[in-house]
């Protein structure tokens, strides 16, 4: 899967993503820049710093929408970054406009971390590590395991609070599909390649959507 990619007739030569990219994982072949989808953390530099409107996002909208009007119970799994995103302090509003897209429920992801959190504690607690890297962040994770694999083994082996928050509603409710909603490009892929999330939105997927249902929050 490529979840970035760039717009041939927008690129202009210019390799500021080169310069950015923090893994280098960007080649130029004929004037045209191309991401290593192997060696890309998904950070989502180059796609911030392009000045040419070059780079374009893998979304799933299409995907999610056709589950939401598939019959199936959909729950939305929201990291709590909306309040800065969307500019709003409330949960429950937020939880109202989903239900106006379609989905049967939604829960704030920090439910999940609340869970990883203890998951550390007990990992401390043991005294097996000395040092122990804590992140929820997949574009870091990855890095770690292609760049510095050394540091593999100071990495906690716990599940971002993504992961941990779908699977605690899925075994409240096996029938139910879950759709992580957040900032993130690098949760596309996690999503993905977990077996168990069942599409992942980034609040520019979801702002999308709400102006196709004209849903002003």
């Amino acid at each position: 899967m490529e979840y970035i990619t760039f717009k041939k007739s927008n690129c202009r030569n210019c390799h500021k993503c080169i310069r950015y990219c923090p893994v280098k994982s960007i080649r130029f072949s004929g004037n045209q820049a191309n991401v290593i989808s192997d060696e890309c953390i998904l950070c989502g530099e180059c796609y911030v710093v392009c000045p040419q409107n070059a780079k374009r996002v893998h979304t799933e909208r299409d995907e999610v929408k056709k589950l939401l009007a598939s019959g199936a119970k959909v729950v939305a799994s929201v990291a709590p970054s909306f309040v800065s995103s969307f500019e709003i302090d409330d949960f429950s509003v937020m939880k109202t406009a989903l239900g106006m897209l379609g989905f049967a429920d939604a829960e704030e992801t920090a439910v999940g971390a609340r869970m990883v959190t203890a998951e550390y504690k007990k990992l401390l607690k043991t005294g097996k590590y000395v040092n122990l890297i804590t992140s929820a962040c997949p574009a870091v994770n990855r890095m770690i395991q292609l760049y510095y694999p050394d540091a593999l083994k100071y990495l906690a082996p716990v599940d971002s609070p993504m992961l941990a928050h779908v699977k605690m509603l899925k075994a409240a409710d096996p029938s139910r599909k879950v759709v992580f909603i957040g900032p993130c490009i690098a949760k596309k892929r996690e999503g993905a390649e977990s077996g168990i999330v069942d599409g992942v939105l980034t609040f520019e997927d979801l702002s999308k959507l709400f102006a196709e249902k004209g849903v002003d929050l």
